[in-house]
């Protein structure tokens, strides 16, 4: 059921009451904010994907209603992205909230990633230099345990300074996969107990994965833990309350609505050797557990 709600004598925003689906939307990046909230931020998916100019962000405080508050990020408040903008990610560090985002500025054009911060997880977001600030696609940050951010394009990884906003190593690093399929992407790295995961999605839906004693690798190759699923897929994963969630998406399911994707949620699960389970794809999705 989607409803209506009045925020403010000035804005509205949208909330979503059900389980798998959530709302509409791609390649949703997941974070769990200061306030205990979880925010996703997915591609704006347009019916013409030549229309991409502009991100939403979403949030929820029960796992099961969802709030949709806007645009966040678009051309206008960008000096540098002019078209096609798609897969984002997201990290926070001493109260700041940094906002990775992919301009692709054209078919067949080589695009780049930009950052822009706000200190509020709902933004709005500004943009930091005005500039491109690495060639590539598909960002994938991830913070370790001593404040080290780092950020992977496909099987490489840049390190970022402590500012967040500017790389400590200009070209990128191998992260040395032991088995590097054909065609990829969509990366996707976290930490558990220890063990650093590295993930992708194999020909752009097989989602397998790789560990690591290391964030640079080498990363040795273990499986895949989601079975190819719709036309593509693009998730992220996060713990959240103790569980872990994967956050992916799916193409909508008449053609009327061809290039509409809707973002989903399951849980997943461990074996004791660290391995992950297979993720169960459910209509149920994710709930408050007690």
């Amino acid at each position: 059921m989607i409803k209506l709600i009045l925020i403010s004598s000035l804005f509205l925003s949208f909330v979503a009451s059900a389980n798998n689906p959530l709302f509409w939307g791609a390649d949703p990046s997941a974070i769990v904010a200061q306030d205990g909230r979880i925010f996703i931020y997915p591609t704006n998916d347009k019916k013409k994907w030549d229309d991409q100019k502009d991100w939403h962000v979403w949030s929820s405080s029960d796992l099961e209603n969802w709030t949709d508050h806007g645009v966040i990020f678009d051309t206008t408040a960008s000096k540098w992205g002019i078209d096609n903008a798609w897969a984002p990610d997201i990290a926070y560090k001493d109260g700041w909230y940094y906002f990775y985002y992919y301009f692709q500025n054209g078919k067949n054009i080589q695009g780049g990633i930009g950052v822009a911060k706000s200190q509020n997880p709902e933004g709005p977001f500004t943009e930091v230099h005005g500039k491109m600030l690495v060639k590539g696609h598909d960002p994938a940050l991830f913070m370790d345990e001593d404040g080290t951010a780092y950020m992977y394009l496909q099987d490489k990884v840049h390190v970022l300074n402590p500012d967040m906003v500017t790389l400590k190593n200009q070209k990128a690093i191998d992260i040395k996969l032991d088995y590097r399929p054909t065609k990829f992407e969509a990366a996707y790295a976290f930490k558990r107990k220890g063990i650093y995961y590295f993930t992708i999605a194999r020909d752009w839906n097989n989602l397998i994965y790789y560990t690591s004693d290391s964030p640079l690798g080498p990363f040795k190759y273990q499986g895949d833990f989601m079975r190819p699923y719709g036309g593509n897929n693009h998730h992220s994963i996060i713990e959240y309350e103790g569980n872990w969630i994967i956050f992916y998406h799916e193409w909508a399911p008449t053609e009327s609505d061809k290039h509409n994707r809707r973002v989903r949620a399951d849980y997943l699960h461990f074996n004791e050797d660290g391995t992950i389970k297979q993720v169960e794809i459910t209509e149920r999705g994710i709930w408050k557990k007690k």
